[in-house]
């Protein structure tokens, strides 16, 4: 990609600045993430303790993903648009309420929902990129940045619960953890990528 169009940021607020003026269309991204995993059972080896959700200490396991997926795509159109071909219905005649979330989308100064979330527990700072995953490929490593084979951490994970295969799965990366997010021609890189990059090309 031109380097012209990359664009070094040093702060999530500047990430949240481009993903504002990037705006409300439906569109492909892609994203390089660091996250530390928190979802993990007290008997891992890895020296992870986990209370109350939050990792108590120096985090000692993270996953480095590469994901490709959709941002603004209408979740309860989504749903919709299931149901009517599973029940052989038009849209039209199928109703969804969505239920309740634990965020509420930054809007534009006209009410229309930005992919930006926050925590309704006001709280609970930060921002996070919604979107709809299309693929990924991920490696975990520890705190050294060495890479810990996935069958060796997978035991130690819980398992995730099943979603009813109406409701798309939708996923909420906080910023503070985004090395990279291309979208619409531009490549926002933070000072973390490159450590990433040189984790997920090894």
């Amino acid at each position: 990609m031109d380097k012209a169009n990359v664009v070094k940021m040093m702060d999530t607020l500047e990430m949240v600045g481009f993903i504002k003026t990037n705006g409300t269309a439906c569109r492909f991204v892609s994203l390089v993430c660091k996250t530390p995993v928190v979802k993990i059972k007290a008997s891992n080896p890895f020296g992870q303790v986990i209370k109350g959700g939050k990792v108590q200490g120096e985090c000692q396991l993270f996953k480095v993903a590469s994901k490709i997926g959709i941002i603004n795509a209408n979740y309860n159109t989504s749903v919709r648009n299931r149901i009517a071909e599973k029940l052989g219905v038009t849209l039209s005649e199928v109703e969804y309420e969505n239920g309740e979330v634990w965020f509420k989308h930054v809007q534009t100064a006209d009410g229309k929902n930005l992919p930006l979330v926050v925590n309704k527990d006001e709280s609970k700072a930060g921002y996070y990129v919604q979107y709809f995953p299309h693929k990924s490929t991920h490696k975990y490593v520890n705190a050294a940045g060495e890479v810990i084979p996935d069958e060796i951490v997978k035991p130690h994970l819980y398992k995730e619960s099943e979603r009813p295969d109406f409701k798309p799965c939708t996923i909420a990366i906080n910023l503070a953890n985004i090395c990279q997010f291309k979208a619409s021609g531009v490549v926002i890189e933070m000072p973390d990528f490159e450590e990433a990059a040189a984790i997920l090309a090894d």
